[in-house]
């Protein structure tokens, strides 16, 4: 389903996904008994909640008028939702966890991507392209926080 959200919605959007994947993270910590899927675990709670301070630091500083312009917006999928489907055992395996990390990724990537085709706005796309630039930059983290967890 296609809406329209102005960019500060969308970037709001983003934010609550981040903390609610933090918060899942979190729990999943807690009911994790190995070593190794704890330190992944560990490692993707502080990603979440630097993404999410990033993005609430990006309202903050973005121009007013650049964050009230319209977009058509089509990822409306609530981070319940996006873990549901992946189907995870429970409590999940490391290669789980390590999968659900890229699938956000692409999530977020995906969606950064897909609003900066779509406006028209430089400004805009300037703010757009900055999130999808440090997307990438987490998602090299990740993987070679990952690479290091499979050397252990």
């Amino acid at each position: 389903m296609k809406t329209f959200k102005q960019a500060s919605e969308v970037i709001k959007d983003a934010e609550k996904f981040h903390l609610e994947l933090a918060k899942l993270y979190r729990e999943l910590l807690q009911k994790s008994t190995d070593s190794r899927t704890q330190l992944l675990l560990k490692h993707m709670l502080e990603h979440e909640q630097r993404m999410a301070k990033n993005l609430a630091n990006y309202s903050g500083v973005a121009k007013n008028k650049v964050m009230q312009t319209w977009l058509q917006y089509t990822h409306e999928e609530s981070a319940a939702d996006f873990i549901r489907r992946l189907q995870l055992s429970d409590p999940p395996t490391i290669k789980e966890i390590n999968n659900m990390g890229r699938a956000v990724d692409r999530y977020f990537s995906d969606l950064y991507e897909a609003v900066y085709g779509a406006i028209e706005s430089t400004e805009v796309k300037e703010v757009f392209e900055d999130l999808k630039q440090i997307q990438d930059k987490e998602r090299i983290t990740l993987s070679m926080a990952t690479n290091s967890l499979w050397d252990m």
